[in-house]
């Protein structure tokens, strides 16, 4: 499996590479003209989980999802090649978010590790979409899953604004929020797993 994530870095390198030189912008954007990252480092991780869609889109369009089905590798390593992908994509954009919130944080002489928690949940939210999105692109692909794949981004925004219109005001604080993140991170890496169970089986059924 390890050789299936290699190639996803080496036929995306492009494409990660623009994706990277515009998250960088827009971290430079948060550092010189907000007075908080949180909304840049939310951006960041959500924008580089997106590129396991580029990823799907590519290998329709080259052939590969076909190709790799001859090869000695399992439908199983294939399904979490791209779990892997994705996730390793997420957490090294929060990690970045988190190390340049640090490095302000010590410039405005705040405590080093204030509202690093941020970039912590953006991950774990970012893994529960992904862990919806992923099984909706092994079943239909890349293209025909587009209208789904907005109507999924769409919910949590209609969430938002349906809560805000109804004047619901959710009171919870930063020391709150830390100490139920390694409870979040649980359950999101439960859901990923079921996500990863449920791919693989269509996986396993589709044809090709």
């Amino acid at each position: 499996m390890a050789g299936l994530v290699k190639n996803e870095f080496l036929t995306m390198r492009k494409v990660i590479l623009l994706y990277a030189a515009v998250l960088v912008v827009y971290y430079l954007m948060g550092v010189f003209f907000s007075a908080r990252m949180s909304g840049v480092q939310v951006f960041a991780v959500f924008f580089a989980g997106m590129l396991v869609i580029s990823s799907f889109s590519y290998e329709e369009k080259s052939g590969w999802n076909v190709y790799v089905n001859v090869l000695p590798v399992s439908c199983a390593q294939i399904v979490m090649s791209k779990y892997v992908f994705s996730l390793i994509c997420t957490t090294a954009a929060g990690a970045f978010g988190m190390i340049i919130q640090c490095a302000m944080n010590v410039v405005k002489q705040e405590p080093i590790f204030n509202e690093v928690w941020v970039a912590c949940m953006a991950v774990i939210v970012a893994s529960l979409f992904l862990a919806v999105v992923l099984p909706v692109l092994f079943k239909a692909g890349a293209e025909k899953s587009r209208v789904i794949l907005m109507m999924i981004f769409l919910i949590p925004f209609t969430a938002a604004i349906i809560i805000e219109k109804m004047g619901i005001k959710i009171d919870f604080s930063m020391e709150r929020m830390m100490e139920f993140l390694p409870f979040f991170g649980l359950g999101a890496a439960a859901v990923m797993l079921v996500s990863c169970a449920i791919s693989i089986e269509i996986y396993k059924r589709k044809e090709f």
